[in-house]
């Protein structure tokens, strides 16, 4: 994270002292500004990158330190292909979203519409969606959970259909006012500022039908608290990227989308969900609340479902 470069230089030097090869000023600063480049390069790249610092004592009569710094790329959907290989299913619940499944309520049987899934995973809201006889098109940026859905929808002869891509991405294009029903669960955690916000806001206008709604859940800052640039970077680390209410402000501004309510996702879900579906995972209500970024009893950010109508 560029925000802990004086953190990560004093380590490195003392690391380095510690060698027997202490560093002067002079070439702290050159350590300081080789870092500080990386640590921007890769971080603007992805949250997820990470920085590689490779030394070795320099051979006598010699006394110094020779070093390289680079640094690798990991995306969100590579780490979650990983989960995908590596963990136990199901991987967040085995029940859809109470919020979700209580809009679908609402849409009437004579002409539901069609529901759009943004980041649908492993189909743990679009499968239920599909079996209440909805028309769902359910998009995934992560390969391996997308072909877990599409053999679960295709077993089950659901109307699903699978669209592998990323919806920030220019490409992914989907047919102009055509849904009565957007969600995005917790994929906004992952967005990297509030510009990506507004994208995707901006998106959705165009996809979903006059009068038609659109759920998402994000983080969101509680009691006017104002994050700092470490605590926004570490938002982002965490998988819990942390937007205040004026951000929220931005990214609606001037688009013909009205906010018609906005709750706490904890407390929403612990109400609705069924006795032996909650919590839906082991990690689920600490990063809900905001501990896995702030351990504290009252984390001043918590996770929201915010719902709006396109006007």
């Amino acid at each position: 994270m560029p925000a802990l470069l004086d953190t990560y230089v004093e380590r490195l030097a003392t690391l380095f002292e510690t060698w027997g090869k202490a560093f002067s000023a002079e070439e702290v600063e050159h350590l300081r500004f080789l870092l500080k480049d990386k640590l921007v390069e890769g971080f603007q790249v992805s949250s997820a990158s990470q920085v590689v610092i490779t030394y070795e004592p320099t051979p006598p009569p010699a006394t110094g330190i020779n070093y390289s710094i680079t640094y690798t790329l990991t995306s969100i959907a590579d780490q979650y292909n990983h989960w995908n290989s590596t963990r136990v299913p199901p991987l967040f619940g085995t029940h859809p979203d109470a919020k979700v499944m209580d809009l679908a309520a609402q849409l009437g049987d004579s002409n539901p519409g069609k529901i759009l899934d943004i980041g649908a995973g492993t189909g743990r809201n679009t499968l239920p969606l599909a079996r209440l006889g909805l028309t769902v098109d359910a998009l995934e940026l992560t390969s391996g959970f997308a072909e877990k859905l599409r053999i679960a929808a295709q077993t089950e002869n659901l109307s699903v259909n699978v669209i592998e891509g990323d919806f920030l991405d220019p490409l992914v294009r989907l047919r102009p006012l055509t849904y009565n029903l957007v969600i995005c669960a917790e994929v906004i955690s992952h967005f990297r500022d509030v510009n990506q916000l507004r994208l995707l806001l901006a998106k959705i206008y165009d996809y979903v039908c006059p009068g038609g709604l659109f759920l998402f859940s994000l983080f969101v800052a509680k009691n006017s608290y104002e994050p700092d640039q470490l605590t926004r970077e570490l938002s982002e680390v965490t998988w819990s990227t942390l937007f205040t209410e004026s951000d929220l402000q931005a990214a609606f501004e001037q688009l013909p989308l009205e906010i018609i309510s906005s709750e706490s996702v904890l407390e929403y879900e612990r109400a609705h969900l069924p006795t032996e579906a909650w919590p839906p995972t082991g990690w689920f209500e600490n990063w809900a609340s905001g501990r896995d970024l702030f351990p504290l009893e009252e984390p001043p950010m918590e996770l929201r479902w915010v719902l709006c109508k396109r006007v």
